[in-house]
């Protein structure tokens, strides 16, 4: 049977092959959207990769560490930056490589105990929420549901371009 920390590290792995395929061939798209209402594949990536400020790959690597015992969390930002608007697509999926590989080095690094027994204050700003989270929930809660709703939402862009 498959450990908690096993199956992580396997959906981190599975995130980073399937944000890598979708944005296959979308270099010349990437920041193209519906409508200004939606996000643009680049605003989705650096949304998931960046969230919460910082990223989970340094959130997790920050309360295995124990340097982080509470963080802040808002809802809805694309952290895009000046400097992340110019990059082309190699640098956004080396950003997606550095991100999945400073995740994946942390939870090979931690024991199946520390992802349940580390726990921290989450502080959810936009919705005025409090919680205590531990590594186990918030790598199910960002791998198994943010991400993964917004690949969703990168496939439909994908679709909606024909590519």
């Amino acid at each position: 049977m498959a450990t908690r920390k096993q199956a992580h590290i396997n959906s981190v792995q599975s995130i980073k092959k399937d944000l890598l395929a979708v944005l296959e061939g979308m270099d010349y798209c990437i920041d193209w959207k519906q409508d200004d209402s939606k996000w643009s594949a680049r605003e989705l990536i650096y949304h998931v990769i960046d969230t919460p400020p910082g990223g989970v790959n340094n959130l997790v690597s920050g309360i295995y560490s124990g340097e982080v015992t509470e963080y802040d969390l808002w809802s809805d930002l694309t952290n895009l930056t000046p400097e992340r608007l110019a990059y082309d697509l190699e640098q956004v999926t080396a950003d997606i490589e550095a991100f999945v590989e400073s995740l994946d080095g942390t939870l090979s690094a931690m024991s199946e105990e520390d992802l349940h027994d580390k726990k921290v204050m989450m502080h959810q700003k936009t919705r005025n929420v409090d919680e205590e989270r531990s590594i186990n929930t918030i790598l199910e809660r960002t791998l198994d549901g943010h991400i993964r709703e917004h690949l969703v939402q990168l496939q439909a862009l994908r679709e909606a371009l024909a590519i």
